[in-house]
């Protein structure tokens, strides 16, 4: 798969709670974009990247620590503009983590359970597949739905035809949650990347140099020099163009964006 576009504007846009200092909640718009890919098998009406769903639905002006997570309102929102025929049906949705926020949204950096965001998803997609960040759990005596494919050091083939891997966590000192030391994080990216899988998922990303925009060197180093698909990634916020050049590939930063991806029409 390689993107052919981006629309510039938003199509579409959700509102949403999350942690901000000094324990006072922001309120933040999650934009949706439209892209076009060459490369996705037919029949494939669309497929959507997103990731970093760090907040609580908006519902009322104050928050009153009852909202949803942000994934579960982004889940019935993508229901909604399926059935007003804004967006195609969804083949898969593809999750780069970080799908938590307090309940009342007191302190950024909460870490605690998104199972929850995974079954909604799968309420609207046919395949879901995830990568956890360093700020996600889940209940291992909770089963997640069975199109729901969580990977960590994986690769996968998905039912819309094309080949998925996946790494969890970031860089960092592995006594904290999902973290690896960075020649292990390295190691277990490059077990998937020999494997050549069409879409590469990652938390944690390379960098965008040439725009100055946070990423990890070894991961761009690592992904410039051997591998030539598509890498889906998030953790760092990057407000100019998401999308850059990786070598012989493609990396896409959808951190706090959802971007649906139709095919490109000869």
């Amino acid at each position: 798969m390689r993107l052919t576009s981006i629309d510039p504007t938003p199509f579409h846009s959700l509102r949403y709670w999350t942690s901000g200092p000094g324990k006072k909640p922001r309120l933040r718009e999650l934009p949706f974009v439209h892209a076009k890919a060459e490369g996705l098998p037919d029949g494939v009406r669309s497929i959507v990247l997103v990731s970093d769903l760090q907040g609580r639905e908006y519902l009322s002006r104050s928050l009153k620590g009852t909202e949803r997570l942000l994934g579960e309102a982004v889940a019935d929102e993508l229901s909604l503009l399926m059935s007003l025929e804004e967006i195609p049906e969804i083949n898969a949705i593809l999750v780069c983590g970080d799908l938590y926020d307090y309940p009342d949204c007191r302190k950024p950096g909460g870490t605690g359970p998104v199972e929850s965001v995974f079954w909604s998803l799968a309420e609207v997609a046919s395949e879901v597949f995830g990568v956890l960040g360093n700020h996600d759990t889940l209940d291992v005596e909770t089963p997640l739905p069975s199109c729901v494919t969580i990977l960590d050091g994986d690769v996968v083939g998905a039912n819309f035809g094309l080949r998925i891997g996946g790494v969890s966590g970031i860089i960092g000192d592995p006594k904290r949650h999902n973290r690896r030391g960075d020649e292990a994080f390295i190691k277990i990216m490059e077990q998937c990347t020999r494997k050549r899988p069409d879409i590469l998922m990652l938390h944690q990303g390379p960098e965008d140099k040439d725009r100055r925009q946070l990423g990890d060197p070894a991961i761009t180093l690592s992904l410039e020099t051997g591998f030539s698909g598509f890498t889906l990634f998030g953790h760092s916020h990057w407000p100019a163009f998401p999308l850059v050049k990786l070598g012989d590939g493609q990396g896409l930063n959808v951190d706090a964006r959802l971007v649906v991806v139709a095919p490109e029409m000869p």
